[in-house]
């Protein structure tokens, strides 16, 4: 395989698996510790906020102590997968 097939196959597979990562990420909420729709939802079954440990209620979204790393996080495990695909798909020497 050439080495420009190579590179293409490497930066789609990047590209897949950063953008699967953030799209898993969203999904399950990682980036709030109390996301705005748990407020809306606490709000219309009659409380005034969610409960984040006994004593203390949040009325405002909190975002997570994290949420500003997973882009890195997304950016590192595209790039470990386009290396992997890069490095899998080079031309082994036949003994």
């Amino acid at each position: 395989m050439t080495l420009g097939l190579r590179l293409a196959a490497a930066f789609l597979v990047a590209c897949a698996v950063g953008a699967g990562a953030m799209i898993y990420d969203q999904t399950r909420g990682a980036d709030w510790a109390v996301s705005p729709q748990q407020i809306a939802a606490a709000k219309a079954a009659g409380q005034a906020g969610v409960e984040t440990r006994p004593g203390s209620v949040a009325v405002l979204p909190i975002r997570s102590e994290t949420a500003d790393l997973l882009p890195f996080k997304w950016a590192l495990l595209g790039l470990a997968a386009g290396a992997l695909t890069l490095v899998g798909l080079r031309r082994r020497n036949r003994a």
